[in-house]
């Protein structure tokens, strides 16, 4: 495999008639990093993908890989190589001959591209499904397929396009940990789209979380939990997804102060900066979720498996201030 790549992104804009769909993206992925595009339905993040694979035209700006300016070259002599949301599998052929086929387009003897075939299917553990078809396989082992027809290419950059929306919930943890291991023992340059924050939090090294066509923070997991740039990231991060309130409902001078379930607590003190009415209890077993109505609106509170809580209880909830994150009223972090 080729050395893996860097990839830079300078004020990169995609407009349809007037509709501004990227709106001027810099951005740049370290070699061997696992950068993730994070964001809701048609924030831009599969656009932004397919301006960096060619197969969109950028309406300016400028694309670099390993350096190389390849803003206007054909997808083919990018290196790089692209897994769909649809594995796009030929069905008529074998699970060697899907791996191979883009070799075979390339022009390279078929011995020397079955053997390539074999290793990377080695490598995703497809060796023993070597002469079976698409309809013969489990979606995970199609899906590795269509991996492997990327990695057989030897490409500077993987990009990834929701790749796992179409698996059920426990196959598509199995293939987060698969992807993980194979990012890691390739040591690759990887882009993946997702709107999935468990995907992106998992998996990813650096996360671009995007909204309406904008880069809103660039940033590791745990830095964008703990420090979002703006009501928007706060609220797209974290499941239970964090708690707003307006800031005068609790004395504090904001426009609307925000707070993860985990850093609220059920309180017995007539004290407490809010008390409400439990109006469900969701009991997740190693963790349950209890569901306040308070003056200030519905709160969520991350507790215990074991919490005691009742519909219809009177509560109070308490939480330190350090704990909560202030927001103005244009939605900016304070």
């Amino acid at each position: 495999m080729p050395d893996t790549a860097q990839l830079r992104l300078t004020s990169l804009r995609k407009s349809f008639g007037a509709f501004e769909a990227i709106k001027g993206v810099d951005l740049t992925v370290e070699k061997g990093e696992f950068c993730a595009l994070l964001g809701p339905s048609g924030c831009g993040k599969s656009t932004l993908l397919r301006l960096i694979a060619g197969l969109e035209e950028p309406t300016s700006g400028r694309i670099e890989i390993a350096g190389r300016d390849v803003t206007m070259e054909e997808p083919s002599d990018r290196q790089i190589a692209m897994v769909f949301q649809s594995y796009a599998l030929y069905p008529h052929m074998t699970v060697a001959e899907n791996i191979a086929f883009s070799l075979e387009a390339a022009g390279v003897a078929k011995p020397a591209r079955m053997a390539r075939a074999a290793e990377v299917a080695k490598l995703l553990q497809l060796d023993p499904l070597l002469t079976r078809r698409p309809a013969e396989l489990s979606g995970g082992q199609r899906q590795r397929v269509a991996i492997g027809r990327a990695l057989v290419r030897n490409p500077q950059v993987f990009l990834f396009d929701e790749p796992l929306s179409n698996l059920d919930a426990l196959l598509r943890v199995q293939m987060r940990i698969e992807l993980s291991n194979l990012h890691r023992d390739l040591g690759a340059t990887m882009i993946y789209v997702t709107h999935d924050q468990v995907e992106a939090m998992t998996m990813a090294d650096k996360i671009v979380v995007m909204n309406g066509g904008e880069v809103q923070q660039i940033g590791g997991p745990m830095d964008l939990y703990d420090n979002p740039a703006n009501r928007f990231v706060a609220g797209f991060i974290g499941n239970p997804a964090m708690n707003f309130l307006p800031g005068a409902a609790i004395g504090m001078s904001a426009a609307e102060i925000g707070l993860r379930p985990e850093h609220i607590h059920l309180s017995p003190d007539p004290a407490a900066p809010l008390a409400g009415t439990v109006r469900l209890v969701e009991r997740l077993g190693n963790q349950t979720l209890v569901h306040v109505a308070t003056p200030a609106g519905m709160v969520c509170v991350q507790g215990a498996g074991r919490l005691a809580a009742t519909v219809g209880d009177s509560t109070g909830l308490a939480f330190t201030a350090d704990q909560a994150l202030i927001f103005d009223t244009d939605g900016r972090r304070r």
